[in-house]
C-alpha cells in the first residue's frame, strides 16, 4: 500500500510543492507527473492510480500550479525546468521518468534536454513544446475574456480549444471530460486566474528549442482525434529527439488520460518499464521516426 509524503522547496523565491506516492518496495523507480492547464498535483486520479501499482509516483505543482506561486510570464521553461530538479532533490528523487502533459509537456522537454543525467525515459502527452499557429488567436481571447471577467466565455472558449474535435460517440468519454473542463475554467478564481494569465502568455512566448537533442528515449503520445496538438505536431516534436517513437490512442483526442486513464497509464508503464509497445489493441501502431529517415535516406540513395 503507496503512502503519500508532501515537500515544498522555493527555487528562485517561488515556491512549489510535490507530492510522491510511495510504492512498498523502495527499490522502485519514480515517474514524474507535470499537469496542463489548471492540473494540480492532487488531481491525477485513477490514472496515478495505476502508475502507483509499478513505481513511486511523484506529482508536482510547479511555480504557475495549484498550491506553488503564480510565476511571472516573464520567467520562460528554463527557470521552471530548473525550479522542478530543485524539487527533485528536496524530495530525494535522482534519476525519473518524466511524463509532461500538454502544457507540462515543454518544462518536461527542457528538464531533458537541460538534465539528461536525470531522465530514465521521457513521455510528451498532448505536446505543447511550441504553440501551434492555428491555436494563438484561441489562447490570446481565452487571456483577454479573463481579464474581462467574461467566465461563461471563457470557460466556453477554454474548454472548446483543448478538445476540438467535433462532439460525438467517437471520442470516449468526451462530453463528461468536457462538462468537468468547463466547471473548472468557469470556476477559477484569485490566484488561479493569474496563474492561467501568466502560464497562457508564458506559452505563447515559447519557441521551437535550439538546445541539444534529448538523448532518453522519448514517446510522443496524444488522441488520434487531438486537433489542439495534432498528430502532425507530434511528429514534428519527436522528429528533433533522437530516440523517439509516436503512439495514437484510439477513441481519445487531446485529454487522453482523463478519457482513457487505464489504458494511457498502462501505455506510459510499458515504456517506462523498457517493455514492447507493439500490439497494443487501444493504440495505433508505434512510428519510429529515425528508422522513417534512415529507409527514406536509404531510398533515396537508391534512385540515383
Amino acid at each position: 500500500m503507496a503512502f503519500e509524503e508532501f515537500v515544498v522547496s522555493a527555487y528562485g523565491g517561488y515556491k512549489s510543492e510535490g507530492r510522491t506516492l510511495w510504492h512498498p518496495d523502495p527499490a522502485a523507480e519514480t515517474v514524474v507527473l507535470i499537469g496542463g492547464a489548471l492540473q494540480r498535483k492532487t488531481a491525477w486520479g485513477r490514472f496515478e492510480a495505476v502508475l502507483a501499482e509499478r513505481f513511486h509516483v511523484f506529482a508536482v505543482d510547479l511555480p504557475g500550479w495549484g498550491d506553488a506561486d503564480v510565476l511571472p510570464a516573464s520567467y520562460g521553461v528554463d527557470f521552471l525546468a530548473a525550479a522542478l530538479h530543485d524539487l527533485l532533490a528536496a524530495a530525494g528523487h535522482t534519476r525519473v521518468h518524466v511524463l509532461g502533459a500538454s502544457y507540462g509537456s515543454g518544462i518536461a522537454y527542457r528538464f531533458a534536454q537541460t538534465y539528461p543525467r536525470a531522465v530514465r525515459t521521457i513521455v510528451l502527452a498532448g505536446p505543447l513544446v511550441w504553440v501551434p499557429d492555428e491555436v494563438r488567436a484561441d489562447l490570446r481571447r481565452s487571456v483577454h475574456l479573463l481579464e474581462g471577467e467574461r467566465m461563461e466565455e471563457f470557460a466556453e472558449l477554454s474548454a472548446s480549444v483543448i478538445l476540438r474535435s467535433p462532439p460525438g460517440p467517437r471520442v470516449i468519454r468526451q462530453s463528461a471530460v468536457r462538462r468537468i473542463l468547463h466547471s473548472l475554467f468557469r470556476d477559477i478564481e484569485g490566484a488561479d486566474r493569474e496563474k492561467y494569465r501568466n502560464n497562457t502568455l508564458r506559452l505563447l512566448q515559447q519557441a521551437p528549442s535550439s538546445q541539444p537533442s534529448i538523448t532518453a528515449p522519448v514517446l510522443v503520445a496524444t488522441g488520434e482525434h487531438d486537433l489542439f496538438t495534432p498528430p502532425e505536431l507530434c511528429r514534428q516534436v519527436a522528429s528533433a529527439c533522437s530516440d523517439a517513437r509516436i503512439v495514437l490512442v484510439y477513441g481519445t483526442d487531446h485529454a487522453m488520460h482523463l478519457e482513457l486513464p487505464q489504458q494511457a497509464a498502462e501505455l506510459l508503464t510499458r515504456f517506462a518499464s523498457g517493455e514492447s509497445l507493439e500490439g497494443l489493441t487501444h493504440c495505433h501502431p508505434v512510428e519510429y521516426p529515425a528508422a522513417q529517415r534512415v529507409s527514406a535516406a536509404l531510398s533515396a540513395n537508391g534512385r540515383r
